[in-house]
């Protein structure tokens, strides 16, 4: 297996983003991860712009009958304000925990990026904290050698396989996992979650997930997922 640059240290910061906003959910995954705390990311954007690859696999989601499909990612902005607040925290990994990163989060380019102040609002003026880990949007060609993400790419090519949805294509949250999100970031609260609200967007670019809310939040929240994945996506 390929290992990212990104990886390669010893010890590295991890930015999360979903449900990893909340350190007791960062736990489930990070068991060991110290110095937890939320900083912001410029020049990035986070959108519900790709399938949810799990749900997909598993089929818990099927392409040919809803547009409620998708999961979270980050990409570069075509504006130099845009960015919103992550999660940051520290973790030693060895390859066994390389490797599993890289199988969670299969799709991704695992690239490195600047973190700043929580608060900082200077602009280009502004001074990093340091550097991070973020999983960003990659290309379908660019997909790594793993049978079913080529199975998953090929089968939704006509809507755009993995990465290539169009901003009108009328992708949509995937419901549960919208769900599990939103009760992971209620629990970290403050700037955390009022970023979540704000400062995340649909597959258009321009709805943010507040105004999505507003309007289908009741419908969100209703949903549950199957039992045997209630821990999994429980918040």
């Amino acid at each position: 297996m390929i290992i990212p640059q990104a990886l390669k240290a010893s010890q590295v910061t991890l930015l999360g983003y979903g449900a990893l906003l909340s350190e007791s959910s960062s736990r489930l995954t990070f068991p060991d991860l110290t110095n937890f705390r939320h900083v912001r990311v410029k020049g990035l954007k986070r959108v519900f712009a790709h399938p949810h690859i799990y749900l997909v696999k598993e089929g818990l989601l099927d392409p040919s009958t809803s547009l409620h499909l998708a999961s979270l990612s980050a990409e570069k902005s075509q504006t130099e304000e845009s960015s919103f607040v992550v999660a940051a925290f520290d973790v030693t990994l060895d390859d066994v925990q390389r490797e599993n990163f890289i199988r969670r989060e299969p799709e991704y380019d695992i690239v490195s990026t600047d973190y700043y102040d929580l608060n900082d609002d200077n602009g280009e003026k502004s001074h990093p904290l340091g550097n991070g880990v973020i999983c960003l949007r990659s290309k379908d060609e660019n997909l790594r050698d793993i049978e079913y993400l080529h199975s998953i790419s090929q089968n939704l090519k006509e809507k755009g396989g993995i990465w290539h949805w169009s901003e009108d294509s009328g992708l949509l949250p995937a419901t549960i996992y919208l769900r599990h999100c939103l009760l992971a970031v209620e629990k970290a609260g403050g700037a955390a979650y009022e970023s979540f609200l704000e400062e995340t967007y649909l597959a258009d670019r321009k709805t943010t997930l507040k105004e999505y809310m507003n309007e289908y939040g009741e419908e969100v929240m209703s949903s549950r997922p199957p039992s045997h994945l209630a821990h999994r996506f429980g918040g």
